[in-house]
C-alpha cells in the first residue's frame, strides 16, 4: 500500500492528469444513477416538509425507539430522520399544553448544493471499489480539485489538503514546518524540540483560540506563542505591528534558545475584515526563514486577480479556504493550500513529499473515500467564471453600502475601509488595472462592521461605548434582521468597541444581495437612527423628571434599550417593603400597565432587576411629550391605587355584613326554638305537635340581606313578602301607595373602622362614585349569599 501511494505522489503535486480511468469503474452506470436519483429525492422531500412547515403531527422528538427486535421499513426509517432534521426539538410544554416544534432554519439549496450533497452518497458508495482502483480515482480527484484551485486563486505550484475542521489545515502546515525546521523531529520527536522550542507569532487581535488549539494538538507550550501587538502610529488600529514583529524575530533568531517557526497573518480578521500588511510579512518570513500562513475572508478576492504576471502563491506559504462557507453549499470540505518547493521555486523533492506525507497533508487525499468528489463536481457546475462572479458581486456589496452608510455622522465604522487607507481604489478600477495579490488584500473589504455612537464620539479615537448604547445597537440589529430580508445581518461583540452590527455576504448562504437590497437597508438604518437619536435625546429628560417625583421610582433593566422602566409607589410605601407589599405593588403596577396599554401602546409591562414589575418605556420619535407620558403614568396611577383601595373596602363590606347576617340567624334560630318548645323540633314527635297545635304563619326565621348603600344587614320579609326591593326612604311614593314598612332587624356593618393597610393620597371611597341598591341576600335555611341588583 505504501508503494502504491508513493508512486501516485509526484503526479498529484505537479498537477499532471493521471490516465483516465478504465470506462467500467466497477459499479455499473445504472447502480450509480439510481443512487443518484434516490439521493435527489431525500433532498426534495426535505424541501417540501420545510416548505409545509406547519404541521408538527409527525414529529417524533419524543418518540422513544426502544430495542429494535424487527426491521424497519425504508420509507419509515426516513420518515422518522425527516423529523429528527426538520424540526429543532420536542413539542414546548408551558402550563401543561403541548406548543408546536419550532422549525429548523434549513438554506434553500441551489443546483450546486444538491449536486454536491448527491456526491456525498456517491463518495461513501466508492468505499466498495477495490483499494488500488479507489485509491486511482481518490488521486486523479484531488489533482484535478488542486489544479483548478491554484488557478482560480493565483496559487500555482502547490500542494492541497482537504479537512472538514477549519483549523486541522493550519496544525498540518504546522506540523510540516516543524519536520522542515527540526531534521530529527521523525526520529526523536518532541525531544528534538526541547533544546530550542519553536515560537508561533500572532497578533493579539487574532482569535486566542486558534493558537490554543494549535498547541494543544501538537503538544507544545503556550509559551511558545508570541502575542504581537496592533499599530498603535501607522495603519489600522487591529492590524499586526510589523514594526514590532521584525524586532521580536531579530531578537529570537540570534540567540540558540528558541527557534522562530510560524506567523500567522490575517487577511481579512474574523469579526472586522481588516488585513495585515502582507507584503511586508512575506518579505520578514523570507528574511528570516519563517513559515507564513493566512487566513481571512478577504483570500477570495485573489480570484478577481486576472494579471498573468502575478503569482499570488508568493504572499505565503500556505493558505486556508473554507469554500463551503464562502461559496454557500454545506458540506464541502475546507481547503489548505500550501507551497512543497522553496522560495527559489525548485521543484519538490522526495523528502518534501515524505514529509507532507507524514504531517498528514496528504492522508485524506489517497484513502479509499473520496473527499474531495463534492468539491470537484461543485468546481464543475459552477466554473471559474461563476465563483469569481459570486466573490466579485460580495465585494461589489460591501463597497457599495460602505459609502452609502458613511454619510451617518452617528455611525462608526469599525470594519476596513474599501479602497485602501485612502479610499482611492475601488473594485471595478481594480479589475481593469489589475495590482498584485498584496495589494489586493489590503484594498478590498470583506465584510461591514459598524455600530451607533453618539454623534460627538465618532471621530474621537478608538474607545467603548457606554453600555446603554450597546443595548441601543443591539436593538438596532434586532430590527435590522427583522425588517431586511435578503440581507444577512448579524450582531457581534468587539472588545474595544462593544456591541456592534456585521455584513457578510461572503458567509452568507443566500445569494448577494442586489442593489435593491442595499437600499432597502439605507432606508430602515435611516429611519431607525431617527428614533436612536430621539430616544438619547429624551432619555436624560425622561431620568430627570423621575427622580423629581416622589411617587415614581426609576427601574434599572438590564438589556432594554427603551428610555427605561418607572414604578409607581406612593413614598409611605417604600419605607415598608415586607413581602405582602411587594405583592400588592407588583399587583398595582400589573393593573396600572394594563390600563395605560389602552391609551397608548408605547408601554409595557417589564420587571426590574429586583424581580418587582414596573411600566416599561420603549423608543420614542422627536415630537414625543415625555413629560405628558409620566404625568399620564402618575395620574392614572393614583385612579388605580384609590380604585384598588375602593374594592378592598367593599370586599371588607361584604365579609362584614355576611358575619352579621350569619350571626342574626344563629341568635334567631336559638330564640324560635325556646319559643316553640324543643318538642318541636324532636323527630315524630314534632310532627304529632305540629298537628296538634300548628305554629303561626310569621313564626319562621327571616333571611338577611346586606344594603350597601345604606351599610346594614336587615331582614328580608319585605323581598319575600311584597316581591319588591324598595329604599325606605320615604312612606309614600308620587301615586299615593304606601311603601313597604321599615325591615324589623336592622344591623350596622362596622366596616368603616377598618383602615387600608396602606395610606394614601386619596380616600377609600371617592365622591364622585355613587352606589346603587345593590343587596346581598343570606336565605334563612340555605346561608349562601345570593346578589341582588
Amino acid at each position: 500500500m505504501e508503494k502504491i501511494i508513493q508512486n501516485n505522489i509526484p503526479e498529484v503535486v505537479m498537477g499532471a492528469e493521471v490516465d483516465a480511468p478504465p470506462t467500467t469503474l466497477g459499479p455499473s452506470e445504472n447502480e450509480v444513477m439510481t443512487l443518484k436519483l434516490q439521493a435527489s429525492q431525500a433532498l426534495s422531500r426535505l424541501e417540501e416538509s420545510m416548505r409545509k412547515g406547519t404541521d408538527t403531527e409527525g414529529s417524533t422528538w419524543n418518540t422513544p425507539s426502544g430495542f429494535l427486535s424487527h426491521p424497519k421499513d425504508a420509507e419509515d426509517i426516513f420518515t422518522l430522520l425527516q423529523d429528527l432534521i426538520v424540526y429543532e426539538d420536542g413539542p414546548v410544554v408551558e402550563d401543561g399544553k403541548a406548543e408546536p416544534n419550532q422549525l429548523t432554519n434549513l438554506p434553500l439549496l441551489t443546483d450546486a448544493a444538491k449536486l454536491a450533497l448527491i456526491s456525498h452518497s456517491i463518495s461513501a458508495y466508492a468505499m466498495s471499489l477495490s483499494r488500488p482502483h479507489a485509491q486511482r480515482l481518490a488521486g486523479r480527484l484531488a489533482a484535478d480539485t488542486t489544479r483548478w484551485l491554484s488557478h482560480i486563486f493565483r496559487f500555482v505550484d502547490c500542494a492541497s489538503s482537504f479537512h472538514e475542521d477549519p483549523l486541522e489545515g493550519l496544525v498540518r502546515v504546522t506540523r510540516l514546518a516543524l519536520h522542515k525546521k527540526y531534521p530529527r523531529y521523525i526520529d526523536e520527536g518532541f525531544t528534538a524540540l526541547a533544546s530550542s522550542p519553536p515560537l508561533i507569532y500572532s497578533s493579539v487581535a487574532a482569535p486566542l483560540g486558534i493558537v490554543q488549539h494549535l498547541c494543544k494538538q501538537l503538544s507544545l507550550p503556550l509559551h511558545c506563542v508570541k502575542p504581537i501587538p496592533n499599530n498603535t502610529v501607522f495603519g489600522s488600529r487591529q492590524c499586526m505591528d510589523i514594526s514590532a514583529l521584525e524586532r521580536r524575530l531579530n531578537e529570537d533568531s540570534q540567540t540558540n534558545s528558541v527557534t522562530p517557526l510560524l506567523v500567522l497573518g490575517e487577511a481579512g480578521s474574523v469579526l472586522t475584515g481588516h488585513c495585515d500588511n502582507i507584503t511586508r510579512l512575506r518579505e520578514i518570513c523570507d528574511k528570516y526563514n519563517v513559515w507564513l500562513h493566512l487566513r481571512g475572508d478577504s483570500l477570495a478576492a485573489l480570484t478577481l486577480n486576472s494579471s498573468p504576471k502575478d503569482l499570488s502563491s508568493k504572499i505565503a506559504d500556505s493558505i486556508t479556504l473554507p469554500l463551503g462557507i464562502w461559496l454557500g453549499i454545506p458540506s464541502l470540505p475546507v481547503v489548505t493550500l500550501y507551497r512543497l518547493t522553496d522560495t527559489r521555486g525548485a521543484r519538490p523533492t522526495s523528502r518534501d513529499t515524505t514529509l507532507s506525507l507524514i504531517s498528514g497533508l496528504m492522508t485524506d487525499s489517497f484513502s479509499r473515500r473520496l473527499p474531495t468528489l463534492p468539491l470537484w463536481t461543485v468546481l464543475q457546475a459552477m466554473g471559474r467564471d461563476g465563483i469569481v462572479n459570486r466573490f466579485k458581486q460580495c465585494f461589489l456589496v460591501i463597497e457599495d453600502l460602505h459609502h452609502k452608510i458613511k454619510k451617518f455622522n452617528c455611525i462608526r465604522i469599525l470594519s476596513q475601509e474599501p479602497g485602501g487607507e485612502t479610499g482611492s481604489y475601488t473594485i471595478l478600477e481594480l479589475l481593469n488595472n489589475p495590482i498584485n495579490g498584496p495589494q489586493l488584500l489590503e484594498v478590498v473589504a470583506s465584510a461591514l462592521v459598524f455600530q451607533f455612537v453618539p454623534p460627538e464620539a465618532e471621530n474621537q479615537e478608538i474607545q467603548r461605548v457606554p453600555p446603554y448604547f450597546d443595548k441601543l445597537n443591539s436593538w438596532l440589529g434586532q430590527i435590522l434582521q427583522r425588517d431586511i430580508e435578503n440581507v444577512d445581518i448579524e450582531l457581534c461583540e468587539i472588545e474595544q468597541y462593544g456591541v456592534a452590527i456585521r455584513i457578510c455576504p461572503l458567509e452568507s448562504p443566500e445569494c448577494p444581495p442586489n442593489t435593491e437590497d442595499l437600499d432597502n437597508v439605507v432606508a430602515c438604518l435611516e429611519q431607525q437612527i431617527e428614533i436612536l437619536l430621539a430616544t438619547v435625546e429624551h432619555k436624560e429628560t425622561f431620568v430627570r423628571l423621575v427622580k423629581e417625583n416622589d411617587s415614581l421610582h426609576l427601574v434599572e433593566m438590564p438589556g432594554w434599550a427603551g428610555l427605561g422602566g418607572v414604578r409607581y409607589a406612593p413614598p409611605t410605601w417604600v419605607h415598608v417593603m415586607t413581602d405582602q407589599a411587594k405583592e400588592e405593588l407588583n399587583h398595582l403596577n400589573t393593573q396600572l400597565v394594563d390600563t395605560l396599554r389602552s391609551t397608548d401602546a408605547a408601554f409595557s409591562l417589564g420587571e426590574g432587576a429586583d424581580g418587582l414589575a414596573c411600566v416599561r418605556f420603549g423608543m420614542v420619535t422627536r415630537d414625543t411629550d415625555v413629560a405628558e407620558l409620566l404625568s399620564l403614568v402618575l395620574q392614572v396611577g393614583q385612579e388605580v391605587e384609590a380604585s384598588s383601595k375602593f374594592l378592598d373596602t367593599m370586599s371588607e363590606v361584604v365579609k362584614r355584613g355576611i358575619e352579621a347576617a350569619q350571626t342574626d340567624l344563629e341568635r334567631e334560630n336559638a330564640e324560635k326554638l325556646w319559643q316553640e318548645g324543643i318538642l318541636r323540633h324532636v323527630p315524630v314527635v314534632g310532627t304529632f305537635v305540629n298537628w296538634w297545635s300548628p305554629p303561626a304563619k310569621e313564626s319562621g326565621v327571616r333571611g338577611r340581606s346586606l344594603n350597601l348603600q345604606a351599610g346594614v344587614v336587615e331582614s328580608t320579609e319585605n323581598i319575600y313578602k311584597y316581591h319588591m326591593q324598595l329604599q325606605p326612604n320615604s312612606t309614600s311614593n308620587g301615586s299615593g301607595a304606601r311603601t313597604p314598612p321599615q325591615p324589623l332587624v336592622q344591623t350596622p356593618v362596622g366596616a368603616g373602622s377598618q383602615s387600608h393597610s396602606r395610606s394614601s393620597s386619596h380616600s377609600s371611597l371617592q365622591s364622585g362614585k355613587s352606589l346603587q341598591a345593590t343587596t346581598i341576600s343570606v336565605p334563612a335555611k340555605e346561608k349562601s349569599c345570593e346578589m341582588r341588583s
